[in-house]
């Protein structure tokens, strides 16, 4: 907790901002009381974000707080060591759900995410029989755990932000394969839409998973929906399902599964 307000304390304006929209994407609407509780910060502070926010076409005000506007473009594209501690207990339970799905001699993909890196760990701390492919190098280190677990990594150009091997040599690599179960994280999705990530040479790379899977899972906690971002990975029609931590949005799971894209939420099965 010390840490938490260490880190609260020190954010610049804009990083207060964005925090605020992704509060806000979590939760659809929130009131400017609880906005200066979780970000410790003033009332007048909070009000001057939301009008910087509004004006910039993010949400809209409401009496006492404000609402977020669906289907927004990404602000921007956090790090991997960013992603990892948000949402932290969502992704654990969505991998439990994602690993239950895994049989002896399967052979997965496994993308670079930060949701697929908790299904890492459990594969790891398992002595399940599996033929495992991922573009993300350090993976390796908790899948190693696991004897049974053959890895191949993926070669090609490493992305900073991500730490995942994108690239035409790694896409080129991966259409060489027919993979039982791939599970894929997205930064976005929205019906109309469908996946999307602020990269294009992630987006080739998502693709190019998804494409040669058999059954093809994503991996995104519940603050990824009604989001786009600025590159097409696939319509939502392109999955299986879809594993989530919850969907509070009962309308809007109703019109994916009218789509057929199975939505699994892990807060009911965990």
């Amino acid at each position: 907790m010390k840490g938490y307000k260490k880190w609260v304390n020190n954010m610049m304006p804009e990083q207060r901002r964005q925090k605020i929209v992704e509060i806000l994407y979590k939760d659809k609407s929130e009131t400017v009381v609880n906005l200066c509780q979780k970000l410790m910060a003033s009332e007048a502070t909070i009000r001057r974000d939301l009008t910087v926010l509004e004006d910039e076409g993010m949400l809209e005000r409401v009496h006492g707080g404000a609402t977020i506007r669906s289907n927004l473009p990404l602000v921007k594209e956090d790090t991997f060591n960013e992603k990892e501690g948000l949402y932290l207990l969502e992704k654990k339970i969505i991998a439990k759900v994602a690993f239950s799905f895994l049989r002896d001699n399967d052979s997965i993909f496994l993308d670079g995410g930060t949701s697929t890196l908790e299904l890492a760990k459990l594969i790891g701390r398992s002595r399940i029989k599996l033929h495992v492919f991922t573009n993300a190098p350090h993976f390796s280190q908790y899948i190693a755990g696991n004897p049974k677990a053959e890895q191949f990594i993926v070669g090609g150009k490493i992305r900073s932000n991500t730490l995942a091997v994108v690239g035409q040599l790694a896409v080129e690599t991966i259409r060489r394969f027919r993979i039982n179960k791939v599970f894929v994280g997205v930064n976005a999705i929205s019906l109309e839409y469908g996946f999307t990530t602020p990269d294009f040479e992630e987006a080739e790379m998502k693709k190019a998973i998804l494409e040669r899977g058999t059954e093809r899972f994503i991996l995104a906690d519940e603050s990824k929906f009604n989001k786009v971002a600025l590159c097409e990975i696939l319509p939502i029609s392109a999955v299986d399902t879809i594993i989530t931590s919850s969907l509070k949005d009962t309308e809007l799971k109703q019109k994916f599964e009218t789509a057929g894209v199975n939505i699994i939420e892990a807060s009911k099965v965990i």
